[in-house]
């Protein structure tokens, strides 16, 4: 009897305890909550961290081998194509007055320092043309590739047709008849510009014949000398 009593005077002395101290009993529970909270956060973060990714495949690196297998270029088809560019390249034509009628003869000569005789106006002056002499009516052609400059006609020098060549030369026929071109026509070599007169004032004493002048680069040269088929004559 005497310890059932003890033993319930201990009971509520306890209770009574946490009545008095419920607040900070409840505090302490809440104390110890949170921090089993956080120290179980702490564990699952601590294994997500050591949690170990698979391991990924490794695909072999080709570009050694890319670059093994790469030829290098030394040049060798560079120099082909120029070699192959050349071969294929015709030689440029040199200029040559060949052609311009088929049958001549050289009457007066180039003269541009000296003063020589014309028997149609019975003076002495320069002669900046060789004249050839041929029939009334021969054709006279082209010699060289061109573009016409211009055509003019009177009855002192008859017609007269300048042609621009490549090269920096540049043709003059005069005495003309029987001119069809115009200022801006294409001329190729062998193409007819019209035919041998006898009616040009200027040179009639001298009978039918092609009054022919070239210049180079504006400078008026002798046309002879661009003539190869004078060795022949």
């Amino acid at each position: 009897m005497k310890r059932e009593k003890q033993e319930g005077s201990a009971a509520s002395r306890v209770a009574m305890f946490f009545k008095r101290n419920i607040y900070f009993v409840l505090m302490i529970v809440c104390v110890l909550a949170i921090g089993a909270i956080i120290t179980v956060a702490a564990v699952m973060n601590s294994q997500d961290d050591q949690t170990i990714d698979p391991p990924t495949a490794v695909t072999p690196d080709d570009d050694d081998d890319d670059d093994a297998d790469v030829t290098p270029d030394d040049g060798d088809d560079a120099d082909d194509g120029d070699a192959d560019d050349g071969d294929d390249e015709q030689p440029q034509k040199t200029f040559t007055l060949d052609g311009v009628l088929d049958e001549y003869v050289i009457d007066i000569g180039f003269a541009n320092t000296e003063l020589v005789f014309n028997p149609t106006q019975n003076h002495w002056a320069t002669h900046e043309g060789i004249d050839l002499i041929a029939e009334a009516g021969d054709q006279v052609k082209c010699s060289y590739d061109g573009t016409v400059k211009s055509v003019t006609s009177d009855s002192f020098d008859g017609t007269t047709v300048v042609i621009e060549h490549d090269g920096g030369y540049e043709t003059t026929y005069k005495l003309l008849a029987d001119v069809t071109l115009k200022a801006g026509d294409a001329i190729a070599e062998g193409d007819v510009i019209g035919t041998v007169s006898d009616s040009a004032l200027s040179e009639i004493a001298q009978g039918a014949h092609l009054h022919l002048e070239l210049s180079k680069d504006g400078a008026k040269v002798d046309p002879a000398a661009y003539i190869t088929e004078i060795a022949d004559k």
